[in-house]
């Protein structure tokens, strides 16, 4: 008889946000960061108070900056070409440069620097980029930038996943604009829906509706820029994809309107 024919089941698709630590390189009046090294403050910060793993961690060019064995211009110069041409500070330093979000590695003592994998993402996933201001709490956890995933690692065992985009989806905001996208009005813990708690690792999923919601927002906050065109073609090609009618997407019902009662 002849053998069985092996199915492959169908990955489930789901969006992505990333856990980011605050960068405040390359900020403008039009830009919140991640465009280049950090300030000396903040570089003091995520060091002394924050004590983020790798802007804490020997090896790491600020760090040494931070210690005195470097000068701010081979800190500035260590940056130089970006991860492309093998300069590198961190992820953060350049995520809006090339647009790219890693998976990081494990942390915990017995998975230690175990890199971690990006099983679900897909082609059309949306990832969402977040961070908090220094001394805030977690329920002020904001958006900065967003972009539509067309090139995706799911990772293995020598190598952390990412996900990046060469599309023209893909949009960042300033400081004003993104305190206006509070993660956790879109985003809930499914097991403990109104506990505001990242916890461990450096991604959570989202659903589709969850990320139509946000670009929905976004559209809205959008409005009277010069963005304001590109924000509403996002969403509605999003909404294209993901099969999903305007008037079927419900008001945001994440942990943070669920906590204060909305």
């Amino acid at each position: 008889m002849p053998s069985a024919i092996k199915v492959k089941k169908k990955r489930e698709k789901a969006n992505i946000a990333f856990k980011c630590n605050f960068c405040d390189g390359g900020c403008s009046a039009d830009n919140i960061g991640y465009k280049g090294v950090c300030s000396d403050e903040m570089i003091d910060y995520n060091i002394e108070v924050a004590h983020h793993s790798w802007c804490s961690d020997r090896a790491s060019p600020c760090f040494r900056y931070h210690n005195g064995d470097i000068t701010r211009e081979a800190l500035e110069n260590s940056m130089a070409g970006g991860v492309v041409d093998g300069g590198f500070v961190c992820y953060e330093s350049q995520m809006l440069t090339i647009w790219k979000a890693f998976a990081g590695y494990a942390l915990t003592k017995e998975n230690y620097q175990k890199p971690m994998t990006l099983s679900k993402v897909q082609t059309h996933s949306l990832c969402v980029l977040t961070t908090r201001l220094p001394d805030s709490n977690e329920q002020d956890r904001f958006v900065f930038a967003v972009f539509l995933v067309d090139e995706t690692f799911e990772g293995d065992n020598r190598s952390e996943g990412y996900v990046t985009t060469s599309s023209k989806f893909r949009l960042s905001f300033t400081r004003e604009e993104a305190r206006k996208l509070k993660f956790w009005n879109y985003y809930v813990n499914r097991n403990k829906p109104e506990n505001i708690s990242w916890g461990q690792g450096l991604h959570r999923y989202m659903d589709d509706i969850q990320a139509l919601q946000l670009l929905r927002d976004i559209a809205d906050l959008k409005k009277d820029t010069k963005d304001e065109a590109l924000a509403a073609e996002f969403y509605n090609y999003f909404l294209q994809i993901s099969g999903f009618e305007r008037e079927n997407i419900p008001e945001n019902n994440g942990a943070l309107g669920r906590k204060q009662g909305v």
